[in-house]
């Protein structure tokens, strides 16, 4: 039965192009029937619609810079070619250009795959990464992965060509890379190593790293004149620097420096293992074992390469910075590793080519089921979007409460009545009091207390006039007695509750409680 299939697929390695146009279309639309079109951006999405939309309209770079500007630049010409009135039609526009650019990473994570594996096998690999759920659900939100992630894989192709023009084109492209996330950097001290090890019999290799190096400094240089003379300074250096020390201090202190591994040790575990679910997970490890077996000099390239592009993750879940996509990076990569168990398995089973197609079948079936089970929760986004609206009505300065509390800025844009708009102009606004106010609510995210007593003491410092509580513990910017005040509020006579969800039959239950200062005072002045 298998020899059947296998004559009937003879179409499988000959036309190329049309399966992975193939892929891509499936991919494609997959990204668009989970794209949550209705939702606006928040949190590091809305900064760069920002620094992109002020781009566009002035021509060049506004008089403030931020982390990761590189991808709000790539932005900024597209936002310059459309001619919309509605910030929503903007932020719809940056999510499909998010996710365009990750379906166009399936060419090169294929040629990638090729670098190694026959055709058959490489359409496998790019189908891997075409169909990866967490890298599906990365580029619907608008941020810097999927642009990320395209100039990595570039960067692999070239460094891996036979080709010396090409691997020295990867230092500019890794330099690219470095100006989209500050983590690129990581690739290129991989890529200096592995150029020293793959010309280490040869003469002329200190001569040949002068020169990528200088393609890698001289590349990164505008942008780094362009930070320096807006800000003084370049905030991608400085993020380093800091991230140097502290990594640095944290080592030295002895206890403490043990805690820092400790801790990112266990977390870049729990991270690495829920990336791998749940399609790495049947083939990375495995292949792992594999590379490490064999211990050839592509085993030491995908070692070198995976070790230090960890580091970041490494260390971002060493300090609590707690998010699954600082391993995205590793994803082209195991996409490629995870083609060894596949080629293993295959030869044990025969040369089949129908088995390869299972396999595609079978990770585009895990993959929906995955993403079904993830879905976001639409109906609470939308009510925590609509309860924004009163918290900017009924409140002034006021805790954090992420994530639900990143819709506020939103209050502030639908009340224009033009767009676009200068962000200076949009804040300064006399008009746009509530975003004015969301500003002053984010000056007292750092707010750290024992008690709630000294948690409203030191909010009085910053005219905090309000609570807004969910129940939850925000794990970096709340504090956990707001829990006990959520259920127990009446044990707090100087909170008087304004709102309450629960009485527009909300699902997301939330209160807002006014301080009372006097009757506090009262109490414990």
């Amino acid at each position: 039965m298998l020899d059947y299939f296998e004559k009937k697929i003879k179409l499988f390695p000959k036309t190329v192009g049309v399966i992975i146009a193939i892929i891509c279309a499936i991919s494609l639309l997959i990204r668009l029937y989970y794209l949550p079109y209705d939702v606006p951006l928040t949190l590091d999405a809305l900064y760069y619609f920002w620094y992109a939309n002020d781009i566009s309209i002035l021509g060049n770079f506004p008089d403030y810079t931020i982390f990761n500007d590189g991808w709000p630049i790539f932005l900024s010409p597209f936002f310059s070619i459309v001619n919309f009135n509605n910030f929503m039609d903007y932020m719809l526009l940056q999510r499909i250009i998010a996710v365009s650019i990750s379906v166009l990473t399936i060419i090169p994570v294929y040629i990638l795959c090729r670098r190694f594996f026959d055709k058959s096998y490489s359409l496998v690999g790019a189908s891997i990464f075409a169909f990866e759920p967490h890298i599906i659900q990365n580029s619907l939100l608008g941020i810097t992965e999927p642009l990320y992630l395209i100039l990595i894989t570039i960067s692999l192709v070239f460094f891996f060509s036979k080709n010396e023009k090409l691997v020295y084109a990867s230092f500019f492209v890794v330099a690219l890379s470095t100006m989209i996330r500050t983590e690129g950097v990581f690739l290129f001290f991989a890529f200096s190593i592995l150029f020293f090890v793959f010309h280490k019999k040869e003469i002329q290799t200190v001569g040949k790293y002068l020169i990528v190096l200088g393609v890698y400094i001289l590349s990164l240089i505008p942008i780094t004149v362009t930070r320096l003379g807006i800000a003084g300074s370049d905030p991608a250096y400085e993020k380093i620097e800091v991230s140097a020390t502290n990594l640095i201090l944290s080592v030295s202190e002895g206890g403490q420096g043990l805690s820092f591994l400790y801790d990112g040790m266990i977390n870049l575990i729990k991270f690495l293992g829920w990336d791998l679910i749940p399609v790495f997970i049947f083939f990375v490890p495995i292949s792992f074992i594999l590379l490490l077996k064999s211990w050839n000099k592509e085993g030491w390239k995908f070692i070198i390469v995976l070790i230090l592009l960890i580091f970041p993750a490494f260390y971002a879940y060493s300090t609590e910075a707690f998010d699954t996509r600082y391993l995205f990076a590793l994803f082209p990569m195991f996409s490629v590793l995870s083609l060894f168990t596949i080629k293993s398995a295959n030869e044990k089973f025969g040369s089949y080519k129908v088995f390869l197609l299972l396999i595609i079948i079978g990770i585009i079936l895990v993959s929906n089921l995955f993403l079904e089970l993830q879905k976001p929760d639409l109906t609470h986004q939308s009510e925590a979007l609509s309860i924004a609206y009163e918290v900017a009505d009924k409140t002034k300065v006021i805790n954090q409460y992420l994530p639900e509390s990143s819709f506020l800025p939103i209050v502030g844009l639908s009340q224009l009545d033009y767009f676009p708009i200068l962000k200076s102009n949009f804040n300064d606004d006399d008009n746009l009091l509530h975003c004015a106010e969301v500003l002053v609510c984010n000056a007292i995210l750092n707010i750290k207390a024992n008690s709630l007593e000294e948690y409203i003491e030191e909010g009085r410092k910053k005219r905090l006039t309000h609570l807004v509580l969910d129940g939850t513990e925000h794990f970096r910017y709340g504090n956990d007695f707001f829990i006990e005040v959520f259920h127990n509020e009446e044990k707090y006579p100087y909170l008087v509750k304004e709102f309450d969800s629960k009485d527009l039959d909300y699902k997301y239950h939330l209160k807002i409680f006014k301080v009372d200062y006097e009757v506090f005072d009262s109490r414990y002045g």
